[in-house]
């Protein structure tokens, strides 16, 4: 990420907001909680939270979250939504690049990273930097976008397309590599699917109209190797498409 780019999405903090219980709902979000497996009291760090949507969700198990994040404003967000969903105590934000974590070496039960990861800079130097401020057993976990191994290019193509300030999707063989050279062992994966309206998606990051008729014209021409995982689909005149999100946990030895 870069200051431009923090700018940018300090912009769509009301929009991420207002997405409400949702969001709060989504299957990897759940998935990433039970995989993870985490004990009432755990210290965890939840990276990139957004509107704090994981966090909430971890809070709910008697995790404590700490939620970090980049942008202000979306700190601000989670601390309304924190408040309004009457959690214990305060949300104990940091601002902070995943990249750059603010934490003393093992330090932390648990980091992980909801919906986020496609958007670090270095995706490896988080990962490192998970490692090292995770305790011994300590617990890692990602769940976001992924592409199919072996269609890498043609999802972050069409990604940047919609959101320039898209970094890179990784595929689970990329994650699996990544986070096995930072360190980390791989405990548990899965996949599950996020279903999106595609205008409410391409709206989400105000994309102008121009790039707006390349990824629908994408959809449309979808290669038929890929069609079952993505499923486009236009009914009662509503497009809509899924992404498979990709849920990896791992431990620090």
């Amino acid at each position: 990420m870069t200051e431009n780019v923090r700018q940018t999405w300090g912009r769509y903090a009301p929009s991420f907001a207002a997405e409400g219980s949702a969001a709060e709902d989504r299957d990897s979000i759940r998935r990433l909680i039970e995989l993870c497996r985490l004990a009432p009291g755990s210290l965890l760090l939840d990276v990139a939270t957004g509107a704090g949507y994981t966090a909430f969700g971890f809070a709910r198990t008697g995790v404590r979250p700490v939620p970090s994040d980049p942008t202000h404003e979306m700190l601000l967000a989670t601390k309304e939504g924190w408040a309004e969903r009457d959690l214990p105590g305060e949300a104990r934000c940091v601002e902070a690049w995943a990249e750059a974590i603010p934490f003393r070496d093992g330090a932390l039960d648990a980091v992980v990273a909801h919906r986020a990861p496609h958007q670090f800079a270095d995706a490896r130097a988080f990962a490192s930097e998970a490692r090292r401020v995770l305790r011994p057993r300590g617990v890692f976990g990602i769940a976001d976008q992924s592409p199919p191994d072996g269609w890498e290019t043609w999802h972050n193509d069409l990604e940047r397309m919609r959101d320039p300030t898209h970094e890179w999707a990784h595929s689970p063989r990329e994650w699996r590599e990544l986070v096995e050279a930072a360190g980390l062992r791989v405990r548990a994966t899965d996949v599950v699917y996020q279903t999106h309206n595609l205008e409410d998606w391409l709206d989400r990051v105000s994309c102008p109209e121009d790039r707006r008729l390349v990824v629908r014209r994408a959809f449309a021409q979808i290669p038929e190797d890929i069609r079952d995982v993505y499923r486009p689909e236009v009914a009662d005149g509503v497009h809509r498409f899924r992404t498979p999100q990709h849920v990896l946990v791992a431990t620090r030895s």
